[in-house]
């Protein structure tokens, strides 16, 4: 066993390589911060659609939809004090999407949208409401206001989408879009299709090529043609420029269950962004310990298979996420956070984590458990009072928030990691 001991100081340490991690590590970067991100795994990423939301419905319990996201935040800071978005505030959560926007078209990564909310499909055929997609996806948002005619396309042997059920759920808002299943034109050993697998075949000018010639017949009418989120991973635009060049039409995606390779474009293009500015990746590594003296954390040790080092920094970030990412952990009695031991906010009692109907419109008490943080995003105990004046925390491990049901998810990790690396520079500067 190797117990490597010397120590690598940072300036900002952040724990987790989920959305709010990585948004922590382009505002850290963009300040001049020395920075290293710790993780462990994609987790989170892994079912991230690629799409950026930023407020679809408050107040949950009313299922009250938001075409204007920014009023919407406005009216959910006056009614929740206690939300991340109203510790954040509405300008700063402007000025924090607007840097995560720029940073990541300085990494090649190109989204859509405009000031409001709009809709996309979903690989169950519902609507989706979000505030910017990836530019592959735009196509389905004027489609839908258009109605202009599409065809849709999967293929044999994908598990988890269907193009004719989508079809079938989505007919009556989107009545020029009709369905075609092929068979996947690259090789593969079995017959089931995997995205991640599909995504990098389809990376190949010969196969997307071949499967221009396989979907010619059936285009007929259609001005646009649209497919399970495949078209590439690591070399995404060019697959797509050159599927549309070849069918002539232009092209469009529609989010798949996990593995989401949208999400995987996303993690790999912002931790090469990271990389190409300085910040050290520690991917593969775990938390498995934290040095601490007086309300301060001094250092991690941090464990990559049979190895151990520690790291040394003035600050650090906890975006390890929630049950997914494994930032909390559940027993049959109680939430807690594992990495520091930090105090928890949950129900009372465990039979009043969940409410009695699944589908509740209210959403279930667990859905709110997490980290309270104070005015600078430290976390807290039961008291209000920082535990750690050098330890800040982002993203889906805080308290007080709904994101799932509230549609607020990307907009919640990139403003909160704002707001943390903030309050660092703010307290250390």
């Amino acid at each position: 066993m190797n117990h490597h001991r010397e120590g690598e100081t940072a300036d900002l340490v952040v724990i987790g390589t989920g959305l709010a991690g990585l948004a922590a590590g382009c505002f850290a970067v963009n300040r001049g911060l020395k920075t290293i991100l710790v993780g462990a795994t994609p987790g989170e990423m892994l079912f991230a659609s690629g799409a950026l939301d930023l407020l679809g419905i408050h107040p949950v319990k009313k299922q009250k939809r938001w075409q204007d996201p920014w009023a919407a935040i406005g009216a959910l800071i006056e009614d929740r004090p206690d939300h991340p978005y109203a510790r954040v505030g509405l300008e700063k959560i402007q000025k924090a999407i607007e840097e995560y926007l720029s940073f990541l078209s300085a990494a090649n990564l190109s989204y859509k949208g405009r000031d409001t909310n709009v809709n996309i499909a979903t690989p169950a055929g519902t609507l989706k409401t979000t505030y910017r997609v990836p530019a592959s996806m735009w196509p389905v948002v004027e489609g839908l206001e258009k109605k202009q005619p599409a065809l849709l396309v999967d293929f044999h042997g994908m598990k988890d989408f269907s193009a004719k059920q989508i079809v079938e759920v989505l007919g009556k808002q989107w009545p020029g879009l009709r369905a075609e299943r092929l068979d996947f034109p690259g090789s593969f050993m079995g017959k089931e299709r995997v995205n991640t697998l599909m995504a990098e075949e389809l990376e190949n000018p010969r196969v997307l090529s071949a499967l221009a010639a396989a979907i010619r017949p059936s285009v007929g009418s259609a001005r646009l043609v649209g497919f399970p989120a495949v078209l590439g991973i690591r070399h995404h635009k060019e697959a797509t420029a050159e599927l549309e060049k070849d069918m002539g039409l232009p092209v469009f995606e529609i989010p798949t269950l996990p593995t989401s390779v949208p999400g995987l474009r996303l993690k790999e293009a912002m931790e090469n962004a990271l990389r190409n500015r300085g910040a050290h990746l520690l991917v593969g590594t775990r938390v498995v310990g934290a040095e601490k003296k007086d309300k301060r954390c001094l250092n991690l040790l941090i464990r990559n298979g049979q190895h151990f080092e520690t790291l040394e920094a003035r600050g650090f970030i906890l975006a390890t996420g929630r049950f997914i990412g494994g930032g909390l952990v559940a027993n049959q009695e109680s939430i807690a956070e594992p990495t520091f031991g930090l105090y928890v906010h949950q129900p009372p009692k465990r039979e009043l984590w969940h409410r009695e109907r699944f589908f509740d419109p209210r959403g279930h008490a667990v859905n709110e458990a997490g980290l309270p943080v104070d005015p600078s995003f430290r976390p807290c105990g039961a008291d209000g009072c920082a535990l750690f004046e050098n330890l800040f925390a982002a993203g889906a491990i805080l308290a007080h928030h709904n994101w799932m049901r509230e549609k607020c998810g990307a907009g919640l990790a990139i403003a909160t990691a704002y707001a943390a690396v903030q309050a660092y520079r703010e307290c250390f500067a």
